[in-house]
């Protein structure tokens, strides 16, 4: 499709009148009797629109420009501001702030990318980071200087490029080449393609083919092409171009020649086209100055006129997707959704809207509204208002109406109106104040008022009361035409049935309903069988033939086929029915096993409890009590609607602001996001505007639902983890098409990632166990060091008490030594001393012989050293020394006393005294004494040195003399009669000593004992 350029006009948008209260009057529609004009074309009303006003969308100016962006979203581009329509709120996604970038004035998506035309500048519009449009210029250094100056306000895709063109000529960008080829032309309208060739059209210098090939313009000549200026342009399906001219045409072009395009415009087709596009659907749309807007067909049908005064100066047209047209003005952008099979009817086409009421009369369609009388124009299309004032109607108004055949009648205050063959209205029944007619036949007219009411029949051509009247039951809000009876809805829990029988009328009031609340009784007629409805569920079914309440199966399955409260049902001569509920109406319909089922919504209808009007040819109207639409055949195409899908417009990240959906996008379900942008907020937009009110979000996250309903969804502060997004459209019925999935994965922190997690583990697992094995190596060396001190207060007590037993045992045996020392030096000694005496006594004696002298010199002898072995029996029974005295100090005694008799004795102490038992005291006081007496006796020696040496766990006693030695080894193998070396060696063993024996003959000897000590 070629690119048509976009202009600037003033916009006064009404939107079509949709008001919640329903009042209108039903009358049964029948074939006429009699001659019937022929029946004009189908009145056609006007599309369903929704109006944007400049400041609504934003900081746009007058004479914007439309476009569409790479998510097919409308596009106002204005002042280097490109705003686009996220379903219900406008966005500016044009990147500000940036002094180098070039300002664009137009935007057009082709293939994914988006391009843009400005002042001397043309380019791509590259997304940021931010997800706005960055303009990036690619105008080479080396460009003609008429560039600088030019608007690039077209741009047109052609072949494996993109034709830019102003008012000074025409640049064409290869895009797989990026080479540049310019084409200078003065005051240039329209560049436009034909079967992939550029052609491109002057104010001055007429059409140009453009050769890239030469890089060169080619005139195009020919008669129908001569002296031809293209203003706009648009592709239609065969391929060929329907252009508007400079002068006022509207033609065909194939790329060699003009041919005139045949159409139902008429005289509208001889203004200025400012735009025209072609509809993806099939037909084109012209905006006409002064005219309004038109969508035709291909081959030039009108099928819908915008002639009222807001849509006269358009300044451009856009159209994506099928049934949404977009209209620019000078005040606002308005979306018209023109394919929809409901047209609206309000002063924009010369009827206002209040409590309508409306019948077909000789093919037109007339409306009663706030008492006035509307007729269809017998031509509308061509005429800019489809409907005018019925021409001599009633001056006191008109509060009934109704019309069967050729017959017309209508009622007020003052009495029911006929109206002629010549369109003059006469009084057929005066002074009575009418409130609604229903005519059930086309001889026959109930007429019914708040107070009476009474019935009109049709003979040889006149109308006249046929019954007497009665008093009425209240004010006939809205009344139904049955077989042969009229019904009334009068309010809570109250209807009525008026027929007629043997020429008198006959009122059944209908109060006592099996349901408690109070609520309005909607009625319906269907065949024979009325239906009147109250509670949700509660109906009761009136059977016309027998005139008594039924039950009605079939009527109760269709009132059950949908989840909406039915309320009113209508059904058509090809048996749908049609369905009124507080949210709107929609269709029923039977398959062939007779089962009813819902079939079609009319959602654009938002009136509550509307009432449906079936007319003759089962043209259905729907009308509130400020809104009146019709079901239009011609638009109503059938088959099932386009189906919808969300789709994704930008993931930004919360805390940097970024635009994540490009990634979201190339990434699918593999997308991972840091920790650091687990705040999103995601944008979604409808995917289309077939829609009239805000399209109505659900969100579904790992399979729950989550709140939000627009298109805005802030996911704040999300947990680690792996996301299934479903996005879908709801509305009341429930889902629309197919959901939207976006999965995504926030990865954890590095603080909760799972090696850190295996490392925590591993490092609690090891902390765990150092814990445990210090608290097990602590408990066993607490247990060790309890064993060592038990053990060691063990051997401590032990060591005491064996110390205590020896010590015991010691002091018994030293007592008992001390008793025995004590006997034995009282008798035995003592005895010994006195033979002694006597014996040297003896001895003396002068008279002894020789012989007897020298044996009691032996015997003297014997006794001697037998007194001495005694003596050292004592001594080793008792320790005087070392009563009240340490060791060194008896060892100190021991040598002041032997050493006073014999040679010199020394003794030597070294190191502090310490603690030694009893026992070893004794056995090393004794050890030195015997160690003393031999080097005296038997070593003849001149010097003796008695050392104690203490030391940490040990003592030491030396004594040592200069005698004349001897052999250790001799002389312990020697049978001594006293002690001897083997005594010292008993001695020490006593007391776990050490002892060491060092002598020579003729050097003296040395006796060493080492005991330890505690």
């Amino acid at each position: 499709m070629a690119c048509t350029t976009l202009s600037r006009l003033v916009l006064r948008g009404v939107a079509a009148c949709r008001v919640a209260t329903v009042a209108a009057i039903l009358l049964r529609p029948a074939v006429g009797v009699g001659a019937e004009e022929p029946r004009p074309p189908e009145v056609q009303g006007l599309p369903f629109n929704r109006v944007y006003s400049l400041p609504e969308i934003g900081n746009v100016s007058r004479g914007a420009r439309l476009g569409f962006d790479v998510l097919g979203r409308i596009a106002v581009v204005s002042d280097g501001s490109v705003h686009v329509l996220n379903d219900a709120t406008w966005i500016d996604i044009a990147e500000k702030g940036s002094i180098e970038a070039p300002t664009p004035l137009f935007v057009r998506e082709i293939g994914g990318t988006t391009y843009y035309g400005g002042q001397g500048s043309w380019g791509v519009a590259e997304r940021t980071a931010e997800g706005k449009l960055r303009p990036r210029s690619v105008v080479p250094v080396a460009s003609p200087a008429w560039v600088q100056i030019t608007n690039f306000e077209q741009i047109l895709p052609c072949g494996t490029g993109i034709c830019f063109s102003g008012w000074n000529g025409v640049v064409y960008w290869d895009r797989a080449t990026d080479e540049h080829l310019f084409f200078p032309l003065p005051q240039v309208s329209l560049t436009f393609a034909v079967h992939r060739e550029l052609f491109v059209s002057s104010l001055t210098d007429g059409i140009h083919r453009i050769d890239r090939a030469s890089r060169s313009l080619q005139p195009l000549r020919g008669p129908s092409l001569d002296g031809v200026i293209i203003e706009r342009a648009t592709e239609l399906a065969d391929g060929r171009l329907l252009v508007a001219t400079f002068g006022r045409e509207l033609l065909l072009f194939d790329g060699q020649q003009l041919v005139a395009w045949s159409n139902q415009l008429g005289e509208r087709a001889k203004s200025r086209v400012s735009d025209l596009v072609c509809l993806p659907d099939g037909g084109i749309a012209l905006a006409i100055e002064g005219r309004g807007v038109f969508i035709l067909s291909d081959n030039g049908e009108l099928l819908t006129s915008l002639a009222s005064p807001e849509y006269r100066q358009v300044t451009g047209l856009a159209v994506r997707e099928p049934g949404v047209l977009w209209i620019a003005t000078g005040l606002a952008v308005e979306k018209v959704l023109y394919d929809i099979p409901v047209e609206v009817f309000d002063q924009r086409l010369g009827v206002p809207i209040r409590w309508p009421q409306l019948v077909r009369w000789r093919g037109r369609i007339v409306i009663a509204s706030n008492g006035i009388l509307y007729e269809s124009n017998p031509e509308p299309a061509r005429a800019d208002d489809g409907f005018r004032l019925v021409p001599g109607q009633p001056e006191n108004g008109t509060w009934g109406i109704a019309a069967q055949g050729d017959q017309l009648l209508v009622a007020n205050a003052y009495g029911i109106h006929a109206r002629e063959p010549d369109g003059r209205f006469v009084v057929i029944l005066p002074r009575i104040n009418v409130d609604r007619l229903v005519m059930v036949s086309p001889d026959l007219c109930y007429v019914i008022g708040a107070a009476e009411i009474t019935a009109l029949r049709r003979v040889d051509g006149r109308w006249s009361e046929c019954a007497a009247r009665v008093p009425g039951v209240g004010y006939p809000t809205l009344v139904h035409a049955a077989r042969n009876s009229a019904w009334i809805e009068l309010g809570p829990n109250r209807a009525a049935r008026v027929g007629l029988r043997d020429g008198r009328l006959n009122v059944r009031v209908f109060d006592r309903f099996p349901w408690a609340e109070a609520t309005w009784i909607h009625v319906s007629v269907v065949g024979d069988t009325v239906a009147m409805c109250g509670a949700p569920k509660g109906r009761l079914y009136f059977d016309e033939v027998t005139e008594e309440l039924v039950e009605s199966p079939q009527l109760q399955r269709v009132f059950d086929a949908s989840r909406s409260w039915i309320t009113r049902l209508r059904q058509d001569s090809a048996g749908t029915y049609w369905a009124s509920h507080p949210e709107g109406v929609f269709k029923i319909q039977t398959d062939r096993g007779g089962s009813p089922y819902e079939c079609a919504a009319l959602d654009v209808i938002k009136d509550r409890v509307p009432f449906v009007w079936v007319l003759e040819g089962d043209d259905i109207w729907v009308s509130g009590g400020y809104a009146l639409y019709h079901v239009s055949r011609h638009r109503d195409r059938g088959g099932e609607p386009a189906a919808v899908r969300p789709s994704l417009v930008s993931v930004i990240d919360g805390r940097s602001g970024r635009d994540l959906s490009e990634t979201v996008r190339a990434l699918g379900a593999g997308l991972r996001l840091p920790f650091a942008q687990n705040s999103l907020t995601f944008r979604f937009f409808a995917g289309g505007y077939t829609s009239l009110s805000s399209p109505v979000y659900e969100f579904r996250m790992n399979g729950r639902p989550i709140l939000g309903a627009d298109s805005v969804l802030t996911l704040p502060d999300l947990r680690e983890g792996t996301y299934h997004l479903e996005v879908r459209l709801v509305n009341a019925c429930g889902p629309l098409g197919e959901p939207l999935a976006v999965s995504f994965t926030i990865d954890p922190p590095w603080y909760r990632t799972w090696y850190i997690g295996v490392m925590a583990v591993a490092l609690g697992v090891v902390l765990m166990g150092v814990v445990v094995l210090w608290s097990v190596r602590r408990t066993r060396s607490r247990n060790l060091a309890l064993e060592r001190l038990v053990r060691e207060r063990t051997d401590e007590l032990r060591t005491a008490m064996q110390r205590l037993a020896e010590e015991t045992r010691t002091a018994a045996t030293l007592a008992e030594r001390d008793r025995l020392a004590g006997e034995i030096h009282d008798s035995l000694q003592q005895g010994l001393s006195g033979l002694m005496l006597q014996l040297d006594a003896t001895l003396k004696l002068p008279s002894l012989s020789g012989e007897v002298r020298s044996r009691l010199s032996v015997a003297r002898n014997m006794v001697s050293f037998t007194r001495h072995e005694v003596q050292n029996a004592v001594w080793d029974l008792e320790s005087p020394l070392l009563e009240n005295a340490d060791l060194g100090d008896a060892l100190r005694k021991l040598a002041e006393l032997i050493g006073s008799k014999t040679p010199q004795i020394e003794f030597e102490m070294s190191g502090p005294p310490r603690l030694l038992s009893s026992s070893a005291r004794h056995h090393l006081l004794r050890i030195a004494q015997e160690a003393i007496t031999n080097a005296v006796r038997h070593g003849a020696a001149n010097r003796v040195t008695v050392s104690l040496h203490y030391a940490i766990g040990a003592v030491t006693l030396v004594v040592k003399d200069d005698g004349c030695g001897f052999l250790p080894q001799q002389v312990l193998t020697q049978d001594l009669g006293h002690f001897g070396l083997r005594g010292l060696r008993g001695r020490a063993g006593k007391i776990n000593g050490d002892l060491q024996i060092d002598s020579e003959p003729g050097r003296g000897a040395s006796i060493q004992i080492r005991v330890p000590t505690p």
